[in-house]
């Protein structure tokens, strides 16, 4: 993936919200749906908020690409090493009372998305997860867009 957007989170979940907002206003400009954006930047701060609080993570590197109707976010950090995606399936039939704790959060993941993967490369923990769009069609562009 050749990366549209790569930033590194170093303080922190102090920096959550702002790594948050400019992914957003990237993929916004990118002229990628809002009911997408929504759901790639739920499952990012899903995934950096596991890596920074679980984890024990002090940096975490998110990385973006928007290429023909898809977003792709990679997201790799240095902490324990971790595999969610290996995690059982919250059973999500019980009550809320007779649930386990832990592992909701990466189960929205996986149903949100199109795409999640995980491998363990060195030191280093990387979830790839991506998610699909419909694509205006070139007859769809307005006046301006098109001279």
């Amino acid at each position: 993936m050749e990366p549209d957007f790569s930033h590194t989170l170093r303080d922190g979940a102090s920096g959550l919200s702002a790594l948050l907002d400019t992914l957003e206003e990237d993929l916004a400009g990118r002229g990628v749906p809002v009911a997408t954006v929504a759901s790639v930047l739920i499952a990012a701060d899903e995934v950096v908020s596991n890596a920074l609080h679980h984890g024990g993570s002090p940096s975490v590197e998110v990385a973006g690409a928007v290429a023909e109707g898809r977003v792709t976010i990679l997201i790799v950090d240095d902490g324990g090493a971790f595999d969610p995606l290996a995690a059982a399936t919250p059973d999500t039939s019980l009550s809320v009372e007779d649930r386990d704790i832990g592992g909701l959060g990466i189960h929205l993941v996986r149903k949100m998305m199109d795409r999640v993967a995980y491998e363990r490369r060195g030191k280093h923990n990387r979830l790839q997860f991506s998610k699909s769009y419909a694509s205006p069609s070139a007859s769809r562009q307005t006046a301006e867009e098109a001279s």
